[in-house]
């Protein structure tokens, strides 16, 4: 068996190796010591009874007693995110889930034995069988030196290539079975959902939005979440009521995965309908690069719109059917890709613009639209030449523009809140209020200030998505060993393995939290938004009327969620 001859065979014989010199005067110590006591050199029956019962109640109050630490924590955390806490009777449900979950993986993990068990005799068999043809033809078979059956010998030889056939099979299923079954199957799924549009959605009638009269690009292909993009948000009327100043017809373009080839065809259609609406007479014009469905956050949308009074034109291309998390498993080079031609065919095209006359350009995105972003863009230089201003919520720690910046950043800065070359250009941000606390800079800049183009990423530290990494295995980060964030709980501690397990069951339902926590950054685009323009007419009573406008303008419209979004409305 593989535990048998392989396991035992390697680790515990390792293991023993080193105990040797312990473990027997150890063990002679105490069976002397139950021998003088007992008159047996055995632990009685009704000792052993009475280990066992000891050792079940041991188990009943440690699980009292960590349900109760448990539900203190939940309750800590509820509390900094303003949400309903978990009752001890609706934690102790982990019991039964856990044990669930126990026995697939033994189940998994007996599998595996079996197949290692049925492999462990194949190199044993392929030696005698040659040694056996070695004889028959009469040649001296001293040089196999195969004396196999219970020979150490061979014990070395049978347990490296077993250990190579198993390894190489599970790297073969981990890299390219698993993934590209989960990829291939998802396609399938989230391609049947990218053609499900929302029945209360109608097409466009005006030509400012893709999919309306005059565009070229047809409704119907659209996908899923580009017919929202494209449907919802406010118009110019509702936008003059919010606002209670004249508003211009914002202009939203989109290419969903049917238009184009590749994601260069659907990049430049982007473009032709940028010129079609006359976008270069607007204000402002925002890139949005998507997360994996095509998703582009409506609140984000909303709120860069009522900023500048509809004045402005917002563009976006799919490139995949998947979901953010899905997509990751599938690799971001194709991400980055996307992003990469997007953003980059349209700031060709804005260069084109007289650089006196031409609309301010900005670049946001959120979760794996951080990635898609960046993929534009080779460092900071590069986004400096190239646009005015990014906003990055909730940066993946894949995201290598971001990781760069973190190790980098000024020596006596924390990981959860760094600072990167005294914040001149790129800044980091926690939260609103930390946003706001910059207003004098942002409103005001002065030398020595913020200076534009402006970079801003924000991250909460209660957010799986941005501190998740393989590392969390055996290496504690700095955002764990440093002063906590605003809104981690105090109780969060590193533990090998036990750490990275937490923040991965955390991942799927990172974004089920209230707003302002977890990767759910709400309305704190608008502030994110503000600060990167820097704009004089957004003071702090401004940006204050924008947040009840846009609270306003999405009741009929969202928030929506990439993840476990509800089709039919």
């Amino acid at each position: 068996m593989f535990l048998g001859w392989c396991w035992r065979t390697w680790a515990s014989g390792v293991v023993i190796g080193l105990l040797e010199p312990i473990v027997p005067p150890l063990r002679r110590r105490w069976r002397d010591w139950l021998e003088a006591r007992t008159g047996e050199r055995n632990i009685p029956e009704i000792w052993r009874l009475r280990l066992e019962l000891a050792t079940v109640v041991a188990l009943l109050i440690g699980i009292v007693v960590w349900a109760a630490y448990a539900v203190h924590w939940q309750a800590q955390l509820a509390g900094f995110m303003g949400t309903k806490a978990y009752t001890a009777g609706e934690f102790l449900l982990v019991v039964p889930v856990g044990l669930g979950l126990g026995v697939a993986l033994i189940l998994v993990g007996r599998g595996v034995l079996w197949f290692a068990d049925k492999l462990a005799d194949v190199p044993l068999q392929g030696f005698e069988a040659l040694q056996d043809y070695e004889i028959a033809r009469g040649h001296d078979h001293r040089w196999l030196a195969w004396d196999i059956p219970d020979g150490a010998r061979f014990a070395a030889v049978r347990l490296t290539l077993t250990w190579l056939i198993v390894l190489l099979t599970a790297l073969l299923v981990v890299e390219k079975v698993v993934p590209g079954t989960v990829v291939r199957g998802a396609e399938s799924v989230f391609s049947v959902r990218d053609r499900e549009i929302r029945e209360d959605l109608e097409r466009p009638t005006i030509p400012e939005r893709s999919g309306g009269p005059g565009s070229p690009l047809a409704w119907e292909e659209l996908g899923a979440f580009g017919t929202r993009f494209v449907s919802l948000g406010a118009g110019k009327e509702k936008l003059t009521e919010l606002t209670g100043r004249p508003a211009e017809e914002p202009i939203r373009v989109y290419a969903g995965l049917h238009h184009g080839v590749d994601d260069q065809e659907r990049a430049d259609a982007v473009v032709q309908e940028l010129e079609r609406t006359n976008a270069k007479e607007r204000a402002a014009i925002m890139v949005a690069p998507t997360t994996g469905t095509g998703w582009v956050n409506p609140t984000a949308a909303q709120a860069f719109e009522l900023m500048f009074g509809g004045d402005t034109a917002i563009a976006a291309a799919q490139y995949s059917y998947l979901p953010s998390a899905v997509q990751f498993i599938a690799g971001t080079d194709r991400v980055r890709d996307a992003g990469k031609q997007l953003v980059g065919a349209i700031v060709d095209w804005w260069n084109t613009l007289p650089k006196g006359d031409r609309p301010k350009l900005y670049v946001y995105g959120e979760s794996l639209g951080v990635i898609a972003g960046e993929g534009a863009f080779s460092g900071v230089r590069d986004i400096a030449a190239s646009v005015d201003g990014v906003l990055w919520l909730g940066p993946p720690n894949a995201s290598e523009l971001w990781s760069s910046l973190v190790a980098r950043r000024d020596p006596g800065s924390r990981e959860v809140s760094p600072e990167y070359s005294g914040g001149l250009m790129v800044r980091f941000a926690q939260n609103t209020e930390e946003i706001l606390s910059w207003k004098d800079e942002t409103t005001q800049p002065r030398p020595g200030g913020w200076t534009h183009p402006r970079v801003l990423f924000v991250q909460h530290p209660s957010d799986p998505v941005v501190w998740w990494n393989p590392r969390l295995i055996y290496e504690e980060p700095d955002w764990l060993k440093e002063h906590r964030g605003f809104d981690r709980s105090p109780a969060m501690s590193w533990m090998p393995a036990v750490t990275f397990w937490q923040v991965t069951m955390d991942l799927p339902v990172a974004a089920n939290v209230p707003n302002g926590h977890g990767h759910n950054y709400g309305s704190t685009v608008l502030d994110g938004l503000a600060a990167i323009d820097g704009g004089k007419q957004f003071t702090p009573k401004r940006i204050a009327e924008l947040h009840e406008q846009l609270d306003e303008a999405m009741k009929d419209q969202g928030p929506e969620k990439e993840v476990g979004v509800n089709n039919k409305g």
